[in-house]
């Protein structure tokens, strides 16, 4: 009896390992960003060590390195609606400046995306994270999910939500000023 209860004890722990969800990365301030590369909507593929890291992937074809802002979003996502308008504000605002935005689709078919673009006037690029890769290692599982990276490649800020646009816009404002 002693040993079938310990038997049971230890297949209801490795079950439980087995079938538990999977964990959310956690990314934190100071980590190294995960590197990606995802298509847009005309099916180029970007890549963040384009833009940010130690090291450029191809320093012959782009020697600066950029700040990069990247939220992941959805057609559905209320607050990732809220947001969009204010990114564009910062993208104008920096224009010229050493800084790139992109919005990442999560998970959604492109003909979502269409219909959204459509409806929705866009000025950001959008990347399209059709199989949730990109999002996962980033921890992007409630949205909007925003990143600050910079030029380094290096996480300077992890936004969960949206909710206030003043005090977004102070604080994006203070941070991107700072990196670039």
């Amino acid at each position: 009896m002693k040993y079938s209860s310990s038997l049971f004890l230890i297949l209801a722990i490795l079950l439980g390992t087995a079938f538990a969800q999977p964990q959310e990365p956690t990314l934190k301030i100071g980590d190294k960003a995960p590197v990606f590369s995802l298509p847009d909507l005309d099916n180029n593929y970007i890549f963040l060590r384009d833009y940010s890291g130690e090291k450029l992937r191809k320093p012959w074809k782009n020697k600066t390195k950029h700040v990069v802002v990247i939220s992941f979003f959805a057609t559905w996502c209320g607050p990732c609606k809220k947001e969009i308008p204010y990114l564009e504000k910062l993208q104008n605002e920096f224009s010229g400046k050493d800084i790139r935005f992109f919005l990442i689709d999560v998970g959604e078919e492109r003909e979502k995306i269409d219909q959204f673009l459509k409806q929705n006037k866009v000025n950001l690029k959008i990347l399209h994270d059709r199989y949730k890769q990109t999002s996962e290692k980033f921890g992007a599982n409630s949205l909007p999910r925003l990143i600050v990276i910079d030029k380094e490649g290096t996480i300077q800020l992890i936004k969960r939500g949206f909710k206030d646009g003043a005090i977004f816009m102070k604080e994006m404002r203070a941070l991107i000023s700072k990196l670039i």
